[in-house]
């Protein structure tokens, strides 16, 4: 079954409790959560104390996605917080067996993100120690950008790289994620979907639990065909 991981980050800023609430109502199966420092992204946005707020008000797992540089020095603090998975870009590191291995022995579920310009040969080597791949559809940093129709070939090639391994990890998208989209990232082997203001966060009066129910009806409509 697909699963829904709903960005936070697109959320209204000034109402995120009430937003977890309506979240959590529409039944998401996953928080997203983007940490950005902008020095690897031009832009901020979570930190630690709103992540540790957001599990105190919430039983969703926390998808957390780290677009910083020098990953590390979060890490011991959200599995304190009791965050389920961590991703850290590929590019943002020199160690990336290392990290994900200090990931995994923090007790919390691994993943590794890619830039669209960013070869799938970079998690070539360490494909059977992660839980989560996380293609990046646009490029990170902000919402509402155009999605990159290179990166279809890219999650086929990501899908096709777990089945000659053996390897039962999840790929997750991320980026204009849409109705128009949705059916072609499926296509091409996505099991996640990262949604935001195109998906869900269309404004206060969106019915987030109609949206969802609308987008699993068409999920499974799309895998049935």
């Amino acid at each position: 079954m697909i699963k829904i991981s709903a960005s936070l980050m697109c959320g209204n800023p000034l109402k995120l409790g009430e937003e977890l609430r309506r979240l959590e109502e529409a039944k998401v199966d996953m928080i997203h959560c983007d940490i950005m420092d902008g020095v690897f992204v031009p832009n901020i946005t979570l930190g630690i104390y709103m992540l540790k707020a957001f599990k105190e008000q919430t039983k969703i797992p926390l998808d957390v996605h780290l677009m910083v540089m020098n990953p590390d020095l979060f890490l011991e603090e959200l599995a304190e917080i009791g965050v389920d998975f961590v991703t850290v870009h590929s590019e943002t590191t020199l160690h990336l067996h290392r990290i994900i291995h200090k990931i995994k022995d923090l007790g919390m579920c691994v993943g590794v993100a890619l830039n669209p310009s960013t070869p799938v040969e970079n998690i070539k080597h360490v494909i059977k120690d992660i839980d989560l791949i996380i293609i990046m559809t646009v490029n990170p940093g902000f919402a509402g950008q155009a999605f990159i129709e290179n990166t279809l070939e890219k999650i086929t090639e990501v899908k096709k790289l777990l089945e000659l391994k053996n390897v039962n990890a999840m790929i997750e998208v991320d980026g204009n994620i849409n109705k128009t989209t949705i059916p072609r990232v499926i296509n091409s082997g996505a099991d996640v979907l990262v949604l935001g203001t195109s998906s869900i966060f269309k404004g206060p009066d969106t019915d987030y639990k109609e949206e969802v129910e609308q987008i699993r009806k068409y999920t499974e409509q799309k895998m049935s065909k």
